[in-house]
């Protein structure tokens, strides 16, 4: 989705374009595949700036019962912003088991903690 598709989406299209980019990244992750995954993450980022800026960034809440678990980490690192006992939870799950997401979780929560993790 371009800039001017992102500024003109719904929020629906929004939040879709956030989790499609979500599983893509993860997938890209898994593939080692360094490009695929910086794309997808520059996707993400643009839908939850957008979301934000229309204050409806709460709408990403339902993700975090996604069955896909990145894009569960990646909107519970993001609530960690406007919901913070909802999105602390879920990247607590991940820091606790073993898996590529711990680490990611485990920096999340240590950041907004610190007060240094920055958002999009």
């Amino acid at each position: 989705m371009s800039m001017r598709n992102i500024q003109g989406a719904s929020i629906d299209e929004l939040v879709q374009e956030y989790e499609q980019a979500a599983v893509a990244y993860g997938q890209a992750l898994a593939a080692a595949n360094h490009r695929a995954a910086n794309r997808a993450h520059d996707r993400i980022a643009s839908a939850y700036r957008e979301l934000r800026s229309r204050s409806v960034a709460s709408y990403l809440l339902p993700l975090l019962k996604s069955v896909d678990e990145n894009v569960r980490s990646i909107a519970a690192a993001h609530a960690l912003e406007f919901a913070p006992a909802q999105g602390e939870p879920v990247l607590l799950e991940f820091a606790a088991r073993p898996g590529r997401i711990r680490t990611r979780a485990e920096y999340a929560l240590k950041a907004w903690r610190e007060g240094t993790l920055k958002f999009p």
